[in-house]
């Protein structure tokens, strides 16, 4: 049966070669420096940590940039060091052999204690500071070696493109000038993304441009090496050319949930965490001077009323002594990280206000003219992300109003809870000088469409009905099973969906779309975009719908998505052949999916749930 896209918001289709993807000279005074490596990895959140880690593993020389000075993405320079999982991967230990490992290793630094922070949220929750410290000391060897090349509050300016191929990767390695710009001492992303993208020295940063390139020994006539997105937001598919959606998606056969709108504008909620502290005595916060602004104070809520201050604090605390959920269970020195949906979420949108800039936008404001690249991103929704998520603590501890809940009980009036601070500081769990994340959790990025085939004439892309357990006409009491599965995955459709500056839903919102999943897979078609043959998606910028991406997003199933990146590019660079030709339909060489398949799974990672098969549904539990 052929599956048909639907007119979708397809963005990204210039001409390669030209525009953004052309390499332009950098200042004079500052030449480049080349360097080489046989898999360039943009992005150190868990996504291009996976990429790397197996890549290293198999023995290919790997370069990776990474925006902040932590590696490690949601489980530390983003601060969500709760891991989103499922009994059914955790109990089982269904995970990329590296993502066990890595959860080993945090408790390791916990004495063994298999939940330091005592939360409910999850069966881990921890320290930012301590999930960026077991990733570098996991990827620490390969640093040693030379082996791996790290190249933090680093940035991509640049591809140059000749041909279906990125040949080289400009970035910008930002080196601070001062001591005020250290990473416990500087302001927030807002007040330098745009200098970070900047080619010539600024008051605060000095620059170092860095050409990436393939190592000149290597005699390759197709491949000479391979460039992983691995981006929180797929910053390098609007430079690289390559087909991709953004926002929601129109309603189809295959989308039983969506609405018959299409809004590019509209993404998940972005969120800036931050970490509090039970303190021995009454201290009184600083009032913002912006809470007062209707689009921060107006808009804090418990959500529902079953909800309370000890339920908050004790749903994600990193550091605990005694488990439960009242305040009973909270003790002096307890640390609770913060990500609330109606908290420190920003998910306000529109055409003026929306967080990741259209293809449209991108080109109204020169982004993707040669050199113009700047992220790609809004500062402005930024500063409003950061303001928010302080806000938030103000009204946690010293508020009195709750949007949702007054709105049904107009005097409800919320405890003051003063005997809590706001952790901030070079030694803080965050590291930052503002207390804030070093980057905001990102949610939902550009997502690439796969490559046509006859079943998918538009381009591959997983849907919701393929892992929901929705009632429609495809509901098969199992998800779909893929044949170039890469790696496994589950956990509900989950959304923090956009609001209109009234709070309001959009029309294209997709409210109705939370639901369980079906234990999944992640096919190798995802990860391959049109157009550019040496580039992968490593991150939550796969071929999903939007509603599937809801699921993806998730730790676990990010470290597998980076995971079956790492293994493609060396299998791609091993037998000098493109990616797309493992999966080329009909399929000419039975030969090179298994035999990626067998590799990815020689060195532990699943690509299947036991007990799969097109029949049975016993394994398909969604519970």
């Amino acid at each position: 049966m052929k599956r048909q896209a639907w007119g979708s918001v397809v963005l990204g289709l210039g001409i390669l070669g030209s525009g953004a993807g052309v390499a332009q000279p950098s200042s004079a005074a500052l030449p480049e420096v080349p360097i080489t490596c046989e898999i360039f990895i943009a992005g150190g959140g868990l996504g291009g940590v996976a990429a790397a880690y197996d890549a290293l593993q198999l023995g290919r020389q790997v370069c990776m940039t990474e925006i902040t000075d932590w590696i490690g993405g949601q489980v530390s320079a983003q601060g969500v060091s709760a891991l989103d999982e499922r009994p059914l991967q955790r109990e089982n230990d269904i995970f990329p052999r590296g993502y066990s490992e890595f959860r080993q290793r945090v408790r390791a630094e916990y004495g063994g204690d298999p939940n330091p922070g005592k939360c409910w949220v999850s069966v881990l929750c921890f320290s930012p500071q301590v999930g960026h410290q077991v990733i570098r000391e996991m990827l620490d060897p390969y640093l040693q070696t030379g082996q791996l090349q790290l190249f933090t509050e680093t940035v991509v300016k640049d591809l140059e493109l000749q041909g279906n191929q990125i040949r080289s990767v400009q970035a910008i390695r930002n080196i601070p000038k001062h001591a005020g710009v250290e990473p416990e001492q500087r302001g927030d992303l807002s007040s330098y993304l745009l200098d970070f993208y900047s080619l010539e020295p600024t008051e605060d940063w000095d620059k170092e441009i860095l050409r990436f390139v393939p190592p000149m020994g290597r005699r390759s006539q197709t491949l000479p090496w391979m460039v992983i997105d691995a981006t929180e937001t797929g910053e390098l598919l609007p430079l690289a050319r390559v087909p991709y959606r953004l926002g929601t998606d129109g309603e189809n056969r295959w989308e039983p949930s969506s609405k018959p709108y299409e809004d590019p504008y509209c993404t998940q909620g972005f969120t800036y965490t931050f970490v509090m502290e039970r303190l021995p005595l009454p201290q009184l916060p600083v009032r913002p001077e912006f809470y007062d602004d209707p689009l921060h104070g107006s808009y804090y809520s418990y959500e529902q009323a079953r909800f309370n201050f000890p339920l908050i604090f004790t749903y994600r605390r990193i550091w605990g002594q005694v488990p439960g959920f009242g305040e009973e269970a909270i003790r002096v020195g307890d640390q609770s990280m913060q990500n609330w949906t109606w908290g420190n979420d920003w998910r306000i949108t529109g055409p003026e206000k929306n967080f990741i800039l259209t293809h449209e936008q991108l080109q109204a404001s020169g982004q993707l003219e040669p050199g113009g690249w700047l992220g790609g991103l809004r500062p402005e929704s930024l500063l409003r992300g950061e303001q928010h998520a302080q806000g938030f603590f103000y009204w946690l501890v010293a508020g009195t109003t709750d949007f949702l809940l007054q709105q049904e009980d107009p005097d409800f009036q919320k405890d003051y809870y003063l005997r809590y601070g706001y952790m901030q500081g070079a030694d803080s769990p965050m590291g930052s000088a503002s207390g804030l994340s070093k980057y905001p959790y990102i949610r939902e990025s550009r997502r690439i469409i796969g490559r046509p085939s006859e079943a998918y004439p538009e381009g591959f892309t997983i849907y919701e009905s393929d892992i929901t357990t929705r009632e429609s006409d495809l509901n098969r009491g199992r998800p779909f099973i893929f044949y170039d599965s890469v790696g496994v995955g589950q956990y509900p459709i989950d959304f923090h969906d956009c609001l209109l500056p009234d709070f309001s839903l959009p029309p294209s919102n997709n409210k109705d779309s939370q639901a369980p999943s079906y234990p999944y897979q992640i096919p190798l078609r995802a990860l391959i975009p049109q157009r550019v043959d040496n580039l992968l998606a490593g991150n939550k910028n796969i071929a999903t719908s939007r509603i599937a991406s809801g699921s993806y997003r998730v730790h676990p199933v990010e470290w597998a998505i980076g995971t079956a990146a790492g293994h493609t590019a060396h299998f791609a660079l091993e037998r000098d052949l493109i990616p797309a030709e493992i999966i080329q339909e009909p399929l000419l060489d039975l030969q090179l999916l298994p035999a990626l398949q067998a590799q990815i799974q020689s060195l532990g990672n699943p690509i299947q749930f036991p007990g799969t098969t097109i029949t049975a549904t016993e394994w398909a539990d969604p519970r």
